[in-house]
């Protein structure tokens, strides 16, 4: 593959919140790891390819440029038109959480504010992030990392697939060279739904829904559960609902020095009662927790790089690093 030109494409510029951390914003969730992201700690850079006009594939280069006031610069490896630079300013913002306001929050949660912790890192459309919760959902991580990687690679053609591309693919062969195992399905008919118009994904950022309304109607999507939908809610920036998983009760069991339960469900009320207080942000109080514990073990996540720490996120060495 071709190493990107950057000089001979457009530069776009984004206008930046106060205090804004382009590090701290990008290494905040584990979706930074995925493919086709790729963060260079030591250029505090994201290289990332993005979708222009008609799919066509941008690579670009973001970091951020000091001054009064700093500015994100977007790099890009093409020349861009307006239309193309506005859609690619959109889907930055979006990862990096730019049209969110966190003043509640800190109040909230002092310590957070302290860290500086609120912008959580997502993708540049909420298909993107749709299909990777999906690759995400019982499985260990690093075969939720080889998943997107074969994804980018045999069907977006080094980006992330588009609903267009995805929607191309038999289900055995997304099975078969995408190892996603019986999600191929799952995949491929979301992808169809949305080219056909039968899902309207921008529905869900709806700010006039309330998030049980959006809850609901995200479980009615084909192989989403409880808890992918709960992780889809705070991706679309509603953090009132805690995707609760196995790796919730470890951490739940060694934050508060709780016996392992027979049935570990049970600890079910005993976590949404814990976050409650930080109501209606539950999911980034429990969230601070859990990436606060992840960096004491494995050290400051802005200096994580896919193929370095992603194989720490196993429950073998989870559980080593516990006991």
């Amino acid at each position: 593959m071709a190493i990107p030109n950057y000089a001979a494409g457009s530069t776009l510029t984004i206008a930046l919140p106060k205090r804004f951390d382009l590090p701290r914003a990008v290494c905040s969730y584990g979706y930074f790891l995925l493919a086709p992201n790729n963060w260079v700690s030591s250029e505090r850079t994201l290289y990332r390819p993005l979708h222009g006009s008609g799919d066509r594939l941008i690579h670009t280069a973001i970091t951020v440029k000091d001054g009064a006031p700093p500015r994100l610069i977007l790099r890009c490896d093409r020349r861009v038109d307006r239309g193309e630079g506005r859609s690619l300013k959109a889907q930055v913002s979006r990862m990096l959480r730019l049209d969110e306001s966190f003043g509640v929050w800190h109040k909230l949660h002092p310590q957070a504010r302290r860290a500086r912790f609120d912008r959580m890192f997502r993708s540049p459309s909420l298909f993107e992030d749709l299909i990777k919760t999906i690759t995400g959902c019982n499985v260990t991580w690093p075969n939720t990392m080889r998943m997107n990687v074969l994804l980018c690679e045999h069907v977006g053609g080094g980006g992330f697939p588009t609903p267009s591309q995805l929607a191309r693919v038999r289900v055995d062969t997304l099975k078969r060279r995408c190892k996603v195992g019986y999600r191929a399905e799952r995949i491929v008919r979301a992808a169809r739904q949305v080219v056909r118009g039968e899902l309207d994904l921008s529905t869900f950022e709806d700010q006039c829904k309330t998030t049980d309304q959006v809850f609901r109607k995200l479980t009615g999507i084909y192989g989403i559960g409880e808890y992918a939908a709960a992780n889809l809610c705070q991706l679309i920036g509603r953090y009132d609902r805690l995707p609760i998983d196995s790796e919730t009760y470890r951490h739940f069991r060694q934050d508060l020095d709780t016996p392992t339960p027979d049935n570990p469900k049970t600890l079910h009320s005993r976590i949404e009662s814990h976050y409650a207080r930080y109501a209606p942000y539950q999911f980034m109080a429990y969230w601070f927790d859990l990436w606060w514990a992840y960096q004491k073990r494995f050290g400051d996540a802005r200096r994580w790089e896919a193929h370095t720490h992603g194989t720490n996120f196993t429950a073998n060495r989870l559980t080593q690093e516990e006991s």
